[in-house]
């Protein structure tokens, strides 16, 4: 499924520069922030690559996500200038990748774990002043969504080995306000 999303929006964004011919232009937005929410307040690093044309950027982006548990959103990025201003709306939706994680302590004893990704996404607004003639320093706030599964094993005691696994899955659904900044180039 992720492979087939990531081709349609390659073949999408190849299309556009297409019809768009000279007017389009490759941009790349690096970003640091704060993600925080019931959890606490964690970093989040972002680098999204793309075409801009006349108002609008579409492209692809991957980041670093420490919220509770360390994950990789890979994500679609779409954004537009408000009323051709300095403000603009963006929102990105993808998939967020586990990194290497181990329960927390809402598990007290396990044997195995498992860890899987799920949904990501995120809107918000933002403002970006020039710096060049091509580049802008960028100031965004928003809200984000991310996913996580958890399959735990749990080895019971047992007169005959091998003893069985008891599993359980966990779901970690984690709601959060976003506060970047960075640069557009």
């Amino acid at each position: 499924m992720i492979v087939k999303m990531t081709c349609s929006l390659i073949a999408a964004l190849i299309s556009l520069a297409a019809c768009a011919q000279k007017k389009t232009k490759f941009s790349s937005i690096n970003m640091a922030g704060i993600v925080a929410g019931k959890s606490g307040s964690y970093q989040t690093l972002q680098s999204v690559n793309g075409l801009n044309y006349k108002e609008w950027f579409a492209g692809i982006g991957a980041g670093i996500d420490y919220y509770k548990y360390k994950s990789i959103p890979v994500f679609f990025d779409l954004r537009t200038s408000v009323a051709k201003t300095n403000f603009f709306v963006f929102a990105d939706l993808g998939y967020n990748f586990p990194s290497h994680n181990k329960p927390g302590k809402e598990i007290y004893y396990y044997n195995t774990y498992n860890f899987s990704g799920g949904f990501y996404n995120e809107t918000g607004a933002g403002f970006k002043v020039k710096l060049t003639r091509r580049s802008h320093l960028l100031f965004t706030s928003g809200y984000s969504y991310k996913k996580l599964n958890n399959k735990v094993g749990v080895i019971n005691p047992c007169l005959i080995a091998p003893c069985p696994i008891e599993y359980s899955t966990y779901e970690y659904g984690y709601g959060r306000v976003v506060f970047k900044a960075g640069v557009s180039l």
